[in-house]
């Protein structure tokens, strides 16, 4: 009788402890999805604010360029095989020889003016095309998702 009951006892146990466990990795894969929607989220109105200021003129070609397809890339790379929005990786590519940050600042002003004509090319040779793509991204971005 004694070992029936140790044996109850420790079955008793193990079962409060797997409970346990699995609530612990419930609770765990709830807050990892939290947190990836939260992310999620985070991307898509970060990708809207941009595409707006790109529409706008808030943001200069390259820059928002840039940053439109670093942040494609998080949000959803296929986005880049859409003839509409490889503009930007394109922009990106032309331009990732460009130093910046401190990289820039270390630059003297004749280099510094080299990139920037560089830069007002892009800028004035596909302006239009790139605000057309942020036109198209930020309907897309602003359809309810149904």
């Amino acid at each position: 009788m004694l070992i029936i009951f140790f044996l109850s006892f420790f079955i008793y146990k193990k079962y409060i402890s797997l409970a346990n466990i699995k609530r612990a990795q419930a609770e765990q894969a709830e807050r990892l999805r939290a947190a990836q929607q939260e992310k999620y989220k985070y991307i898509i109105d970060s990708l809207k604010i941009l595409s707006q200021a790109l529409m706008t003129g808030q943001v200069g070609v390259v820059e928002g360029s840039i940053r439109i397809k670093v942040l494609i890339d998080h949000h959803d790379p296929d986005l880049h095989k859409n003839q509409s929005y490889t503009v930007f990786s394109d922009i990106f590519a032309e331009t990732e020889h460009i130093p910046f940050l401190k990289a820039w600042k270390e630059l003297d002003k004749r280099s510094q003016r080299k990139y920037e004509l560089f830069m007002s090319d892009i800028e004035e040779n596909r302006g239009e095309e790139v605000k057309a793509a942020a036109v198209k991204l930020n309907a897309e971005l602003s359809r309810p998702l149904h």
